[in-house]
């Protein structure tokens, strides 16, 4: 595959050369540019190799390197130009093909490919109090993509500008997650890795219309979307950090089609200096079938009818939905330096479905699932600002949104699932700040922000004693969430050559929850986020930054809010550190050096008054990754340039036996050429 491609994008490279020999010959316009970048190297590794395809998205055990870039921009005779732009790296499956032909007020063509692989880790994280808290699959998942995007356009002066467009969308290969299943250990948890299959079709056409003119400005688009999407989900069992061949495997396959069709028509207007308005209409269709059948296999792999789990079929799960939405904005600035910005909108989504769904048990159980849900949404928000103040900015922000969403499901076959509930959601925004700057060389902001939100649940199926044919026993009645956000940032440039930024913000959030049959839940969440940066250019070859960020998150609940009741405790942290350096010796050599770190760390805690054990999934995890870049650059001519660069990157974490732990070390050589 890799000579087929090679073999592709030779050809277009001298192609284009050619092109652009017989170009500057025939026409009379300035030199092209044109310019090259490419570069080899390897990786040495050391341990965990699906961990670090994971976090950089780089293959170890190929080779790295290839053609970065090679840019073309070359205009022909009448105003024609031409632009091209390819990369090609065949030892990590990365490719991208660009080509734009233009001709000023007539016509536009653009086409680009692009492929590349996405890799994940293939262990999951189970229970901390496992001697091996992270199991591993057996495969190394890859997912291949692919995109190609069409763009042709017709730009006539003085006539509205036409658009089309088509875009294909492929993901081929497997991804890894986290699923519920089985883990034992002397104890039973729930939490194992598994593999999906994925097999994404995606097509998507748009046709499109832009006209300006002094009456009003008018965008209308005509969207349509045709994917194909297949799945396998594998769902194995692990016993002491190791896959059980002789329990059973669960195979959870998917097949659906998703169409919609979106029209699109957006109008704004300049009425004076001081008021403009603009609107819009979007209208979206969506049909969506699918099949599904999850099945048990036993060890021989040979499905096993009723067994410890059902073996589900849904032969057609059919899903409608329509919905309009209509948007209105305002600006205005009704005396000198007020600034009043308005906005309102409103949306509106109907959905049906009906599902069918079957077992293997005897006797076989057969559910028909309708449903239908009507969610209508009302938007206003409004933004004031002022600037009459010397050296101080003060601003309003205020945004209300409110939601009433109608949910009937009902399984018409037994009687088994029913659902009749009205929910209303009202969220309410108030923002207050100003901006500041007291001296030439210093300025800064301060901000706050009030969120609420009341989300109310009526059930008009109630669970009655010895019923559970309606409604949900623990379904939400009522829920409040507050939320403070405070946000400071500053800035100085105290000299010429230091230059420094600070910020701050803290997020405090509580939420109270009462559920039907049960007391209340509250839940409290702060997290505080600081981040800076210094730099420094003590000399005029010399460049120095310095950047660093920390995050603490605390997070405490306490289920039904009774003095029984555990408290759940969690507090989790983050630093990330990014110190750069570059020296010209000088006008031909320059060195550069990059180093990054990031420490992380976080731990549970549980109280109980009744259970001496944790409860639930406790989760432990301290990590630090670390990553240091040398690299130099040495101009051989005005317009050719070699460099060379070493990359290290570290990666060491807490868990038992180091298994995602890895070192890698990069090394490469490059060269870059110009011509204009």
């Amino acid at each position: 595959m890799y000579k087929y491609l090679a073999t592709i994008f030779g050809g277009i490279i001298l192609a284009s050369l050619g092109f652009l020999h017989t170009s500057i010959v025939s026409a009379e316009q300035p030199p092209a540019y044109f310019s090259t970048s490419f570069y080899g190297g390897d990786i040495a590794r050391s341990r965990d190799k699906e961990k670090f395809r994971e976090d950089w998205q780089l293959r170890d055990d190929s080779f790295i390197g290839g053609l970065e870039h090679l840019k073309l921009r070359y205009p022909l005779k009448d105003g024609w130009l031409i632009k091209s732009e390819i990369k090609t790296l065949p030892g990590q499956r990365n490719h991208d093909l660009r080509l734009e032909v233009l001709k000023e007020d007539l016509f536009y063509a653009r086409l680009n490919y692009k492929r590349f692989p996405h890799y994940y880790d293939s262990s999951g994280g189970v229970y901390k109090n496992f001697n091996t808290p992270f199991f591993v699959i057996p495969e190394e998942p890859i997912a291949d993509r692919q995109n190609f995007l069409l763009e042709l356009g017709l730009t006539l002066p003085d006539l509205p500008i036409f658009t089309f467009s088509y875009e294909k969308k492929l993901r081929d290969g497997e991804i890894s997650s986290l699923t519920w299943g089985e883990a034992t250990e002397t104890v039973n948890r729930h939490i194992v890795p598994t593999i999906k299959d994925v097999d994404d079709n995606a097509n998507i056409i748009k046709i499109g219309s832009e006209y300006k003119h002094d009456i009003a400005n008018i965008e209308v688009e005509q969207r349509w979307e045709f994917t194909d999407v297949e799945t396998t989900r594998t769902e194995k069992n692990f016993t002491n950090g190791l896959p059980s061949a002789a329990d059973a495997t669960v195979i959870d396959e998917k097949a659906t089609y998703y169409e919609s069709s979106q029209t699109t028509v957006k109008i704004d207007k300049t009425i004076n200096k001081k008021l403009s308005i603009s609107g819009g209409y979007r209208y979206t269709k969506v049909d969506n079938d699918s099949e599904t059948s999850i099945q048990t296999f036993n060890s021989a792999g040979a499905i096993n009818p009723g067994g410890f789990r059902n073996n589900w079929f849904d032969s057609d799960s059919d899903s409608d939905v329509n919905s309009h939405l209509w948007n209105f904005n305002v600006l205005a600035s009704p005396i000198k330096d007020l600034t009043v910005q308005g906005s309102f909108r409103l949306k509106n989504v109907h959905r049906d479905s009906v599902s069918s769904y079957k077992n293997d048990r005897a006797p076989v159980q057969e559910h028909d699932i309708t449903a239908r849900t009507n969610n209508t949404t009302f938007g206003e928000a409004i933004r004031v600002t002022y600037k009459r103040i010397p050296r101080i900015v003060p601003y309003f922000e205020a945004g209300w949104q409110q939601d009433d969403i109608e949910v009937k499901e009902k399984e018409s076959m037994t009687d088994f699932f029913q659902r009749d509930t009205d929910m209303d959601y009202d969220r309410q925004t108030y923002t207050a700040g100003l901006s500041f700057y007291p001296f030439k060389r210093f300025s800064g902001s301060i901000q706050y922000r009030k969120e609420f939100e009341k989300n109310e649940y009526d059930d008009d199926l109630d669970i009655e004693a010895g019923n559970i044919s309606g409604g949900y026993s623990a379904f939400i009645e009522e829920q409040d969430i507050d939320t403070d956000i405070y946000t400071i940032r500053l800035t100085s440039h105290p000299v010429s050559a230091v230059s420094t930024t600070f910020r701050y913000e803290y997020r405090g959030q509580e939420i109270d929850s009462k559920m039907e049959g049960l007391s209340s839940e509250q839940a409290h969440t702060d997290t505080q986020t600081f981040s800076g940066s210094v730099t420094v250019t003590p000399f005029s070859n010399l460049f120095l930054t310095s950047m660093v960020m920390h995050q603490n998150l605390v997070a405490k609940s306490r289920a039904r809010w009774d003095a029984r009741a555990p408290l759940r405790a969690f507090e989790g942290s983050s630093t990330t550190f990014v110190n750069t350096a570059i020296f010209a010796l000088n006008e031909k050599t320059e060195f550069s050096a990059d180093y990054q770190a990031t420490l992380a760390g976080n731990y549970d805690e549980s109280v109980t008054d009744y259970a001496p054990d944790p409860i639930g999934l406790p989760l432990e995890h301290d990590y630090t990754l670390q990553t240091l870049t040398l690299g130099v650059k040495h101009k051989i001519r005005k317009n050719m340039t070699l460099w060379s660069k070493y990359s290290l990157y570290d990666y060491d974490e807490s868990h038992i036996a180091d298994i995602d732990d890895y070192t890698d070390h990069l090394f490469a050589v490059g060269g870059e050429i110009r011509f204009r």
